[in-house]
């Protein structure tokens, strides 16, 4: 008599579930930091006056770029029972029996392994970059999210991250999400040079005058 099926574990079914969602989160953020790095570049090499007609949308397309980046970074590592984040699929990988579940889970979606462990080292590589992060630039990210951005609120905006601590911020995030989708044999196409691509892209479409 064959034995009935085991109940799905819903710390596993989550990071499934949720996997392609985070990765989708991630493009978007990525795209919106190199675009607003590529017009940043735009600007600094740029000569003409800081009141010319061109820089001024310039500016204001970079700017937006960095506050979409910035609110999509902060949201993709929030914690909370109900939120989807790396930092929940994080997490949950932490809890007793989740990994050997996940890899049972990956086994019988998606069949064995094509090289030995390599689904183990995917979430090797996962918790790794993982901790890599800054949590004190994701609490002053948070602070400038939550203030600056989500929300206008009686609070003074007292703390902000600068260019650079947002782009090693979305480039960790862009890392997991590249694991996440190795790991869950998401077809999303998402890769490594995203970022670069789209900065290259913003700069040929947007020609300083002259």
């Amino acid at each position: 008599m064959s034995q009935p099926p085991l109940d799905p574990n819903p710390d596993v079914e989550f990071i499934l579930a949720n996997a392609d969602r985070l990765i989708t989160v991630t493009f978007r953020c990525v795209i919106s930091f190199g675009l607003a790095d590529g017009l940043n570049e735009l600007l600094l090499k740029s000569t003409t006056d800081r009141l010319d007609p061109w820089r001024q949308p310039v500016l204001g397309f970079q700017r937006d770029g960095l506050l979409m980046a910035a609110l999509r970074a902060a949201i993709l590592l929030d914690a909370g029972p109900k939120l989807v984040s790396f930092r929940a699929v994080n997490h949950r990988l932490m809890l007793p029996g989740v990994e050997a579940a996940l890899l049972q889970a990956l086994q019988d979606r998606h069949g064995p392994d094509d090289a030995m462990s390599a689904r183990t080292e995917l979430i090797a590589e996962f918790r790794k970059v993982y901790t890599e992060i800054d949590w004190k630039v994701y609490d002053r990210l948070k602070h400038f999210r939550n203030r600056g951005i989500a929300h206008l609120t009686v609070e003074k905006l007292l703390k902000s991250v600068i260019i650079d601590e947002l782009k090693t911020m979305v480039g960790i995030i862009g890392r997991l999400a590249l694991v996440l989708r190795d790991l869950s044999g998401s077809n999303l196409a998402f890769h490594p040079d995203i970022q670069q691509e789209y900065a290259e892209l913003a700069k040929k479409a947007i020609k300083p005058p002259g």
